[in-house]
């Protein structure tokens, strides 16, 4: 009996700690695999995921913020839309051994966008000071 608690206990603080980690994502090894990570988080509405795999900073992160907030402004059917929509890249281009910019659709709205990935320490991230600033 003692040891039965002692396991559900255990068992309970184990899957506990394991919601809500971002163990759930994996390091993007390239910039493409950052970018479809982050874009396709965007477009399911999974703006946790999306936030993984962006680079970490106060204007990543407002930038953010209004992509989650312009999702969450469209109605049901537009957000089924996206969640369907696959992701189309058109370019890759490396600026640098640590910067990439893609350019893609998505295939909903079909609007070609750019976005840059920079390699970190943790794996490669989405820089959206680039994308909104135009200075790409």
């Amino acid at each position: 009996m003692k040891y039965a608690v002692c396991f559900a206990l255990f068992l309970g603080l184990t899957i506990f700690s394991s919601c809500g980690s971002d163990q759930d994502f994996a390091p993007a090894d390239n910039a493409l695999v950052a970018a479809q990570q982050f874009l396709g988080g965007c477009l399911k509405g999974d703006f946790k995921q999306a936030g993984y795999y962006l680079q970490p900073d106060s204007t990543n992160n407002a930038q953010l913020a209004k992509l989650k907030e312009a999702y969450y402004h469209n109605n049901s059917d537009q957000r089924v839309e996206y969640r369907s929509a696959n992701i189309i890249v058109q370019n890759d281009e490396a600026v640098s051994p640590t910067e990439e910019i893609i350019t893609y659709q998505n295939s909903y709205d079909k609007i070609t966008r750019k976005l840059k990935s920079v390699k970190t320490d943790q794996g490669w991230k989405v820089d959206l000071k680039y994308t909104f600033s135009g200075n790409l």
